[in-house]
Protein backbone atom coordinates (compact mmCIF):
# COMPACT_ATOMS: atom_id res chain seq x y z
CA UNK A 1 0.00 0.00 0.00
CA UNK A 2 3.09 2.13 0.57
CA UNK A 3 3.98 2.20 -2.87
CA UNK A 4 0.49 2.57 -4.25
CA UNK A 5 0.19 5.82 -1.82
CA UNK A 6 3.43 7.39 -3.37
CA UNK A 7 2.73 6.72 -6.72
CA UNK A 8 -0.73 8.47 -6.33
CA UNK A 9 1.53 11.59 -4.20
CA UNK A 10 3.53 12.25 -7.37
CA UNK A 11 0.08 12.01 -9.75
CA UNK A 12 -1.41 14.99 -7.07
CA UNK A 13 2.18 16.84 -7.25
CA UNK A 14 2.16 16.14 -10.77
CA UNK A 15 -1.31 17.77 -11.42
CA UNK A 16 -0.25 21.04 -9.48
CA UNK A 17 -1.99 20.83 -6.50
CA UNK A 18 -1.42 23.29 -3.55
CA UNK A 19 0.55 21.92 -0.81
CA UNK A 20 -2.40 22.25 1.56
CA UNK A 21 -4.49 20.02 -0.71
CA UNK A 22 -2.18 17.47 -1.19
CA UNK A 23 -1.80 17.55 2.57
CA UNK A 24 -5.27 16.62 2.78
CA UNK A 25 -5.58 14.19 0.53
CA UNK A 26 -2.76 12.33 1.34
CA UNK A 27 -3.33 12.64 5.25
CA UNK A 28 -6.85 11.20 4.49
CA UNK A 29 -5.87 8.63 2.71
CA UNK A 30 -2.82 7.79 5.25
CA UNK A 31 -5.04 7.87 8.04
CA UNK A 32 -7.42 4.99 6.68
CA UNK A 33 -4.87 2.97 6.06
CA UNK A 34 -3.44 3.52 9.25
CA UNK A 35 -6.97 2.66 10.87
CA UNK A 36 -7.02 -0.83 8.63
CA UNK A 37 -3.92 -1.60 10.15
CA UNK A 38 -4.47 -0.71 13.83
CA UNK A 39 -8.14 -2.08 14.22
CA UNK A 40 -7.51 -5.04 11.45
CA UNK A 41 -3.81 -6.30 12.76
CA UNK A 42 -4.16 -9.84 11.22
CA UNK A 43 -5.47 -8.53 7.48
CA UNK A 44 -3.32 -8.64 5.18
CA UNK A 45 -3.28 -4.92 3.82
CA UNK A 46 -3.52 -5.32 0.28
CA UNK A 47 -5.81 -3.14 -2.09
CA UNK A 48 -8.24 -6.25 -2.99
CA UNK A 49 -8.42 -7.37 0.63
CA UNK A 50 -9.96 -3.70 1.38
CA UNK A 51 -13.82 -3.82 2.02
CA UNK A 52 -16.48 -1.26 2.81
CA UNK A 53 -17.47 -2.48 6.03
CA UNK A 54 -13.78 -1.04 7.01
CA UNK A 55 -14.60 2.02 5.93
CA UNK A 56 -17.72 2.61 7.45
CA UNK A 57 -15.96 1.63 10.81
CA UNK A 58 -13.46 4.13 9.97
CA UNK A 59 -16.23 6.85 9.67
CA UNK A 60 -17.88 5.65 12.61
CA UNK A 61 -14.49 5.49 14.31
CA UNK A 62 -14.22 9.43 13.40
CA UNK A 63 -17.69 10.43 14.14
CA UNK A 64 -16.93 9.14 17.84
CA UNK A 65 -13.86 11.68 17.76
CA UNK A 66 -16.34 14.35 17.35
CA UNK A 67 -15.63 14.88 13.54
CA UNK A 68 -18.35 16.89 11.69
CA UNK A 69 -19.71 15.96 8.58
CA UNK A 70 -17.51 18.64 6.81
CA UNK A 71 -14.84 16.23 7.75
CA UNK A 72 -15.95 13.27 7.06
CA UNK A 73 -17.45 14.08 3.59
CA UNK A 74 -13.71 15.45 2.82
CA UNK A 75 -12.29 11.65 4.18
CA UNK A 76 -14.68 10.19 2.06
CA UNK A 77 -13.92 12.60 -1.57
CA UNK A 78 -10.18 11.71 -0.75
CA UNK A 79 -10.66 7.81 -0.52
CA UNK A 80 -12.75 8.03 -3.11
CA UNK A 81 -10.76 9.83 -5.28
CA UNK A 82 -7.61 7.28 -4.42
CA UNK A 83 -9.12 4.28 -5.94
CA UNK A 84 -10.27 6.17 -8.87
CA UNK A 85 -6.94 7.00 -9.46
CA UNK A 86 -6.02 3.44 -9.03
CA UNK A 87 -8.87 2.22 -11.25
CA UNK A 88 -8.20 4.42 -14.21
CA UNK A 89 -4.06 3.50 -13.77
CA UNK A 90 -4.82 -0.25 -14.07
CA UNK A 91 -3.69 -0.74 -10.58
CA UNK A 92 -6.47 -2.35 -9.56
CA UNK A 93 -10.08 -3.06 -10.45
CA UNK A 94 -11.35 -3.80 -7.00
CA UNK A 95 -13.17 -0.05 -5.84
CA UNK A 96 -14.58 -1.21 -2.01
CA UNK A 97 -16.08 2.64 -1.70
CA UNK A 98 -18.44 2.82 -4.57
CA UNK A 99 -21.62 2.42 -2.78
CA UNK A 100 -20.29 4.31 0.09
CA UNK A 101 -22.73 7.86 0.57
CA UNK A 102 -21.20 10.96 0.68
CA UNK A 103 -22.16 12.67 4.06
CA UNK A 104 -23.96 16.10 4.25
CA UNK A 105 -22.22 19.25 5.61
CA UNK A 106 -23.62 20.78 8.23
CA UNK A 107 -25.26 24.24 6.89
CA UNK A 108 -22.92 26.70 5.13
CA UNK A 109 -24.40 30.44 6.16
CA UNK A 110 -22.13 32.06 3.10
CA UNK A 111 -23.89 32.31 -0.03
CA UNK A 112 -20.50 31.54 -1.94
CA UNK A 113 -18.55 28.48 -1.91
CA UNK A 114 -15.20 29.01 -0.36
CA UNK A 115 -12.76 27.38 -2.39
CA UNK A 116 -11.91 24.40 -0.34
CA UNK A 117 -15.51 23.46 -0.62
CA UNK A 118 -15.42 24.09 -4.48
CA UNK A 119 -12.49 22.31 -4.86
CA UNK A 120 -14.84 19.47 -2.63
CA UNK A 121 -17.77 19.85 -4.91
CA UNK A 122 -15.99 19.09 -8.07
CA UNK A 123 -14.38 15.57 -6.65
CA UNK A 124 -18.42 14.48 -5.98
CA UNK A 125 -18.91 13.37 -9.18
CA UNK A 126 -18.17 9.92 -10.55
CA UNK A 127 -15.16 10.38 -13.08
CA UNK A 128 -15.41 6.55 -13.90
CA UNK A 129 -19.42 6.84 -15.47
CA UNK A 130 -20.38 8.99 -18.59
CA UNK A 131 -23.03 11.13 -16.76
CA UNK A 132 -20.65 12.27 -14.08
CA UNK A 133 -17.59 13.24 -16.88
CA UNK A 134 -20.44 15.15 -18.07
CA UNK A 135 -21.46 17.07 -15.26
CA UNK A 136 -17.79 17.96 -14.18
CA UNK A 137 -18.14 19.58 -17.56
CA UNK A 138 -20.88 21.17 -16.42
CA UNK A 139 -19.49 22.43 -12.75
CA UNK A 140 -15.84 23.16 -14.07
CA UNK A 141 -17.57 25.40 -17.30
CA UNK A 142 -20.23 27.59 -14.22
CA UNK A 143 -17.58 28.12 -12.41
CA UNK A 144 -15.09 28.90 -14.66
CA UNK A 145 -16.64 31.66 -16.37
CA UNK A 146 -19.74 32.47 -13.95
CA UNK A 147 -22.32 32.58 -16.92
CA UNK A 148 -25.73 32.02 -16.08
CA UNK A 149 -27.69 28.43 -15.59
CA UNK A 150 -29.77 29.39 -19.05
CA UNK A 151 -27.06 30.83 -20.44
CA UNK A 152 -24.94 27.34 -20.27
CA UNK A 153 -28.58 25.61 -21.58
CA UNK A 154 -28.02 27.61 -24.70
CA UNK A 155 -24.59 26.82 -25.16
CA UNK A 156 -23.69 25.59 -28.40
CA UNK A 157 -20.85 23.22 -30.20
CA UNK A 158 -19.98 26.62 -32.11
CA UNK A 159 -20.07 28.81 -29.57
CA UNK A 160 -16.91 27.00 -28.43
CA UNK A 161 -13.56 27.86 -29.23
CA UNK A 162 -10.83 25.72 -27.75
CA UNK A 163 -7.90 27.52 -30.09
CA UNK A 164 -8.43 30.59 -28.40
CA UNK A 165 -9.74 28.97 -25.05
CA UNK A 166 -12.92 31.28 -24.75
CA UNK A 167 -16.67 30.74 -25.40
CA UNK A 168 -19.49 33.04 -27.02
CA UNK A 169 -22.61 33.49 -24.65
CA UNK A 170 -25.83 34.97 -25.66
CA UNK A 171 -27.20 36.58 -22.05
CA UNK A 172 -29.88 38.57 -21.33
CA UNK A 173 -31.36 41.16 -23.93
CA UNK A 174 -29.95 39.22 -26.63
CA UNK A 175 -26.33 40.53 -26.06
CA UNK A 176 -23.48 38.12 -26.62
CA UNK A 177 -19.74 38.32 -24.84
CA UNK A 178 -16.91 36.51 -25.12
CA UNK A 179 -15.89 34.94 -21.77
CA UNK A 180 -11.77 32.79 -21.60
CA UNK A 181 -12.18 29.14 -19.97
CA UNK A 182 -9.56 28.40 -17.50
CA UNK A 183 -7.27 24.67 -17.76
CA UNK A 184 -9.44 23.30 -15.93
CA UNK A 185 -13.23 23.55 -17.49
CA UNK A 186 -11.18 23.09 -20.68
CA UNK A 187 -9.84 19.54 -20.24
CA UNK A 188 -13.62 18.83 -18.46
CA UNK A 189 -15.54 19.90 -21.41
CA UNK A 190 -13.09 17.97 -23.87
CA UNK A 191 -13.40 15.17 -21.98
CA UNK A 192 -17.27 15.48 -22.22
CA UNK A 193 -17.01 16.01 -25.94
CA UNK A 194 -15.21 12.71 -26.50
CA UNK A 195 -17.91 10.67 -24.72
CA UNK A 196 -20.89 13.09 -25.99
CA UNK A 197 -21.96 11.07 -28.89
CA UNK A 198 -22.86 7.88 -26.80
CA UNK A 199 -26.00 9.66 -25.64
CA UNK A 200 -27.05 10.94 -28.78
CA UNK A 201 -29.86 8.29 -30.08
CA UNK A 202 -31.72 9.68 -33.55
CA UNK A 203 -30.50 12.84 -34.44
CA UNK A 204 -27.63 14.93 -33.55
CA UNK A 205 -28.53 18.53 -31.22
CA UNK A 206 -26.11 21.58 -31.23
CA UNK A 207 -26.40 22.15 -27.67
CA UNK A 208 -23.81 21.11 -25.83
CA UNK A 209 -25.24 19.29 -23.19
CA UNK A 210 -27.35 16.59 -23.40
CA UNK A 211 -29.48 14.29 -21.34
CA UNK A 212 -28.50 10.63 -21.10
CA UNK A 213 -30.99 9.89 -23.44
CA UNK A 214 -29.87 12.74 -26.53
CA UNK A 215 -32.20 15.67 -25.64
CA UNK A 216 -30.79 18.95 -25.03
CA UNK A 217 -30.35 19.69 -21.45
CA UNK A 218 -33.02 22.49 -19.89
CA UNK A 219 -31.90 25.39 -17.80
CA UNK A 220 -34.22 23.47 -15.05
CA UNK A 221 -32.72 20.21 -15.69
CA UNK A 222 -29.12 21.75 -15.14
CA UNK A 223 -30.66 23.72 -12.56
CA UNK A 224 -31.61 19.91 -11.21
CA UNK A 225 -27.75 17.88 -11.63
CA UNK A 226 -26.16 21.31 -10.11
CA UNK A 227 -28.39 21.73 -6.76
CA UNK A 228 -27.84 17.95 -6.85
CA UNK A 229 -24.57 18.51 -5.68
CA UNK A 230 -24.16 21.85 -3.90
CA UNK A 231 -26.74 20.20 -1.20
CA UNK A 232 -23.83 17.73 -0.39
CA UNK A 233 -22.60 20.84 1.10
CA UNK A 234 -25.43 22.89 2.61
CA UNK A 235 -29.27 20.86 4.21
CA UNK A 236 -30.83 24.29 3.37
CA UNK A 237 -31.77 25.35 -0.18
CA UNK A 238 -29.62 28.48 0.70
CA UNK A 239 -27.23 27.78 -2.54
CA UNK A 240 -28.23 27.52 -5.90
CA UNK A 241 -26.85 27.22 -9.14
CA UNK A 242 -26.00 31.35 -9.23
CA UNK A 243 -24.02 30.07 -6.28
CA UNK A 244 -21.57 29.41 -8.66
CA UNK A 245 -22.00 32.81 -10.69
CA UNK A 246 -21.02 34.51 -7.00
CA UNK A 247 -18.67 32.24 -6.18
CA UNK A 248 -16.78 32.82 -9.90
CA UNK A 249 -16.75 36.67 -8.88
CA UNK A 250 -16.62 36.47 -4.97
CA UNK A 251 -12.47 34.64 -6.12
CA UNK A 252 -11.72 36.99 -9.19
CA UNK A 253 -12.21 39.75 -6.64
CA UNK A 254 -10.39 38.04 -3.98
CA UNK A 255 -7.26 37.35 -6.26
CA UNK A 256 -7.24 41.20 -7.39
CA UNK A 257 -9.46 41.10 -10.37
CA UNK A 258 -10.70 44.82 -10.99
CA UNK A 259 -14.58 45.08 -10.21
CA UNK A 260 -14.86 46.32 -14.17
CA UNK A 261 -13.12 43.18 -15.54
CA UNK A 262 -15.79 41.39 -13.48
CA UNK A 263 -18.81 43.52 -14.95
CA UNK A 264 -18.14 42.43 -18.10
CA UNK A 265 -17.17 38.87 -17.45
CA UNK A 266 -20.85 38.88 -16.02
CA UNK A 267 -22.47 40.35 -18.36
CA UNK A 268 -23.92 43.45 -16.22
CA UNK A 269 -24.97 46.49 -17.94
CA UNK A 270 -24.68 48.46 -14.62
CA UNK A 271 -21.15 48.47 -12.47
CA UNK A 272 -24.03 48.78 -9.62
CA UNK A 273 -25.04 45.15 -10.72
CA UNK A 274 -21.43 43.88 -9.64
CA UNK A 275 -21.28 45.77 -6.46
CA UNK A 276 -22.97 43.40 -4.73
CA UNK A 277 -20.71 40.66 -5.11
CA UNK A 278 -18.00 43.11 -3.22
CA UNK A 279 -19.12 42.68 0.35
CA UNK A 280 -18.14 39.19 0.57
CA UNK A 281 -14.30 39.87 -0.44
CA UNK A 282 -14.32 43.21 1.89
CA UNK A 283 -12.38 41.13 4.07
CA UNK A 284 -9.41 40.23 1.76
CA UNK A 285 -9.57 44.42 0.53
CA UNK A 286 -9.37 45.31 4.41
CA UNK A 287 -6.44 42.87 4.14
CA UNK A 288 -4.79 44.13 1.20
CA UNK A 289 -5.28 47.86 2.34
CA UNK A 290 -3.49 46.79 5.40
CA UNK A 291 -0.72 45.56 3.45
CA UNK A 292 -0.60 48.18 0.74
CA UNK A 293 -1.20 51.81 1.67
CA UNK A 294 0.80 53.75 3.75
CA UNK A 295 -0.93 54.68 6.79
CA UNK A 296 -3.41 51.56 6.29
CA UNK A 297 -1.86 49.43 9.35
CA UNK A 298 -3.11 50.70 12.89
CA UNK A 299 0.01 50.21 15.44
Amino acid sequence: MEKLIQKYKEYLVSQNYSNHTLRAYLGDVEQFFEFIKKFFPDEIIIVEEINKSMFRDFLQHLSEQKDGNRTLARKVISVKAFFSYLIQNDLTTHNPLIEIKIPKFEKHAATFLTENDMRFVLQIPDKEDALGIRNIAILELLYSTGIRIGELAGLKIKDVDFRQDQIKVLGKRSKTRIIPMGSYAIAALQKYLKIRGSFIKAIDVPQIFVSKNGNPLSADELRYIVNKYLKVIEKSKNYSPHTLRHTFATHLLNHGADLRSVQELLGHSSLTSTEIYTHTSMQKLKEVYKTAHPHGDRK
